[in-house]
């Protein structure tokens, strides 16, 4: 168990030390290397991770070509909850963009836990609500705002990420050519 992931823990719930020490034991420390992948494309979700540190990228492949969904870094939590609850192949792929540091869980174990008290249940709906309110936000910001808003936001909303994501993922990401993007960039 790291100290990153007792402080996300305390900042959700109250988590007693045998509680933490429960999930402690459950945990693998792993590496993925950059360009590996944590969650292959259709491979069936059977596992959850926490990123002590690094950089993830959750994509779906459009006739070959990686359009991402979502960026995951240190303090987050990677997975598909869709497969792994319907045991069926994940339409999301997950890859390290950078050497990835993470805490690995398998989702059985990660469900037994989930039932093994309140604050655990709390826990879970905790995530679910961080994974919904951000695909709703990335939605909405799709319906309203146009490109260049879009890449503004983005800088104000993930500073850090800005230079740590290659430039042609993020403007897929945004929803717009790497030309694009790059004319924004001059512009700004």
């Amino acid at each position: 168990m790291t100290d990153r992931l007792i402080e996300e823990l305390k900042k959700i719930e109250p988590f007693s030390s045998e509680e933490i020490d429960t999930l402690g034991s459950l945990l693998v420390k792993k590496i993925i290397p950059k360009g590996d992948h944590f969650l292959n494309p259709g491979q069936v979700s059977r596992h959850f991770a926490f990123i002590d540190s690094g950089l993830m990228m959750h994509y779906s492949l459009n006739d070959g070509v990686e359009i991402p969904c979502n960026f995951s870094l240190e303090g987050d939590w990677i997975g598909s909850l869709k497969s792994f609850t319907s045991g069926s192949p994940t339409d999301v792929a997950i890859k390290a963009l950078e050497d990835t540091r993470i805490l690995e869980i398998s989702g059985e174990q990660m469900e037994q836990l989930f039932n093994s008290s309140s604050r655990w249940l709390l826990f879970k709906n905790h995530l679910v609500q961080r994974v919904f309110f951000a695909i709703t936000q990335h939605n909405a910001d799709f319906a309203m705002l146009d490109a260049k808003a879009r890449y503004y936001k983005f800088m104000h909303d993930e500073p850090d990420l800005i230079n740590r994501i290659p430039q042609y993922y993020i403007a897929a990401y945004l929803g717009m050519t790497p030309q694009s993007l790059s004319r924004i960039r001059k512009e700004g």
